[in-house]
This record gives C-alpha cells, structure tokens and sequence, in this order.
C-alpha cells in the first residue's frame, strides 16, 4: 500500500467516525429528553445554551468572520444597525455584480427568511 491510499483510507474512516460519533450522540441527547425538557445533566447545559441563542446565530456566525464576533468589528462594524437597515443593505447588495464585492455574493445566497432571522440577531447584541 501506497502513502497516497494510506491517507485516504485514514481519512475516510476518520469521517465515518466523527459521522458515528455525531449520529450517537444525537441518540444519547434524544433518549434523555422527555417533553423537550433534558432529564441529564450535562445534556441540559449543552442543549439550554443551544436554546437561549437566538435562532439567526448560526447563519449570522458567517457574518462574524469578517464583521468580528456579535458584529463589532473596527471598520465592518454591523452590530450597531437595527434589524430593518441590516435587511435594507443585504436586499441592496443583492442588486449589485457578484463579482464587484464579496458581500454581494453573501447576500444572493440568503432567503428572505435567512435574511430576516440574520437582520433580527445582529440587531440584539449588545457591545462587550
């Protein structure tokens, strides 16, 4: 066997076993919650702090790359904006080439949806 098929094969059982690892751990999760309320300790602390985020985190933490964590970044800064300007800017860019400005490609890819649920959590946070 060859360096080149050794690395591939690590590699794959590497992705199978983060896939196992991820798929059990939903399982483990799921088993200790009765009515959407965690009966195990640890669970309840990962899942509560999943709970309390507001729901455009995960779309807005693509946002924090540049715009720095909660939108509080020197010169990008975006937390600052209320939610309807936020929307207002990302409907502006999606006007504009592709092409010209990196935003511009963010925001072709957003939904209304997305931008809103985006717009609403950049919008509540709060300097630290």
């Amino acid at each position: 066997m060859n360096f080149k098929s050794f690395k591939l094969i690590l590699f794959s059982a590497v992705v199978l076993l983060t896939t196992f690892v991820i798929s059990c751990n939903k399982d483990i999760t799921d088993e200790n919650q009765v009515d959407g309320t965690v009966t195990n300790s640890n669970a309840a602390l990962t899942l509560k702090a999943g709970a309390i985020d507001l729901p455009g985190r995960l779309l807005a933490s693509n946002c924090f790359q540049c715009h720095g964590t909660n939108g509080y970044a020197g010169e990008l800064k975006i937390g600052e904006q209320s939610a309807s300007s936020i929307i207002s800017d990302i409907n502006e860019m999606k006007t504009k080439d592709p092409r010209s400005n990196i935003m511009n490609v963010h925001a072709k890819a957003y939904t209304t949806e997305e931008m809103q649920l985006i717009a609403d959590y950049i919008s509540k946070q709060v300097k630290y």
